[in-house]
């Protein structure tokens, strides 16, 4: 499902870089396992190793993964390179910087790299020119447990389908297997690191790079499938923090709210929890930690149907409470200034 125009011109690489070749940009901090079976699942790539390079950003890690990194003996070019801890948008921006090659894939540290992930970037790029491609990547077999991850991958599919030429505002852009041209990287200026507080990077960069003019399109054969790790802490604060990031979203590009929340929005329902955060956030995060403990039970028993109900509710629930409390802390921002 490939949506843009069959006469796009072809680039030239940028000076000094190989036209067609990859330097792959990995973030990671503190997932040396987990980064080592994505850089295993490298190995076997049907692209030659001489087309592509790894280059990871650590961002601070403290267990090791460097050494580990250092150690690897691998078939393609592999380096690393270290900052004090600034946020995943930091160290994607790290690793971009140290990258030689002509196109830049963007892969999580949690992604372990379908056969022919390298290729399909590269014959998206031959084909369509100057655009953003966006990969797809499932949930591994191992990670389909909980009901949080199910949640996370049904948002994956929903929100993916839509994106065309015709929506460049749209914020369906997942940034764990994406590729851009390094000169278009450079024209954009790269991640926004202001939003590590928050996340929202991703939406924030494919939004801005739509507004170059460069198309993004959907290769479902750049495939990957991700370890989803998360606990139920995380599945509480992923959201919280999603909201927030999307009030600060629709302020930078001075756009509705509504336009950033993505897959099934119900307006009554987030009228109903948005007053109840604004009334009392010590209920609303009293009601989350109840919803959780049923999010736990269901995933014990292995329901999907219930951990998707369930795990939909703490998402919810969170989300909205992100949004309204960024909401209050911009209209009190706005009242100072």
């Amino acid at each position: 499902m490939i949506q843009t125009p069959e006469t796009a011109a072809e680039p030239i690489a940028a000076e000094g870089r190989r036209p067609f070749s990859v330097s792959i940009c990995v973030p990671t901090y503190n997932r040396r396992e987990i980064l080592l079976q994505t850089l295993e699942s490298l190995r076997s790539q049907d692209e030659p190793p001489g087309n592509f390079e790894v280059v990871i950003g650590d961002d601070g890690s403290s267990d090791g993964t460097v050494e580990m990194v250092r150690a690897l003996q691998m078939p393609y070019r592999l380096r690393i390179f270290s900052q004090k801890n600034a946020g995943p948008a930091a160290a994607t921006n790290l690793a971009a910087r140290h990258a030689d090659n002509d196109i830049l894939i963007l892969l999580d540290d949690d992604q372990i790299a379908a056969r022919g992930l390298i290729s399909a970037h590269i014959r998206a790029h031959r084909k369509y020119g100057d655009v953003l491609v966006q990969g797809l990547f499932p949930l591994a077999a191992e990670c389909r447990k909980r009901g949080a991850s199910l949640l996370y991958e049904r948002h994956l599919l929903h929100d993916l389908a839509p994106v065309t030429l015709e929506h460049p505002f749209s914020p369906n852009i997942w940034s764990a297997n994406v590729s851009v041209r390094w000169a278009t990287w450079n024209r954009v200026g790269g991640l926004d690191e202001t939003f590590r507080e928050y996340g929202g990077e991703d939406t924030d960069f494919g939004i801005r790079v739509a507004a170059l003019g460069c198309p993004v399109v959907f290769v479902p054969d750049a495939l990957s499938h991700h370890i989803h790790v998360v606990s139920y802490r995380a599945a509480q604060n992923q959201p919280y923090q999603e909201g927030r990031a999307i009030v600060r979203l629709a302020e930078k590009f001075d756009r509705p709210v509504h336009e950033f929340l993505g897959s099934a929005t119900q307006p009554r329902v987030d009228r109903a929890l948005g007053a109840g955060w604004r009334l009392s956030p010590r209920a609303m995060f009293a009601c989350g930690k109840v919803l959780t403990l049923g999010l736990r039970a269901v995933d014990k028993v292995g329901m999907q149907s219930a951990q998707l109900f369930m795990a939909r509710a703490v998402h919810r629930l969170y989300k909205v409470g992100g949004v309204a409390t960024e909401t209050k802390a911009l209209t009190r921002r706005r009242a100072q200034a």
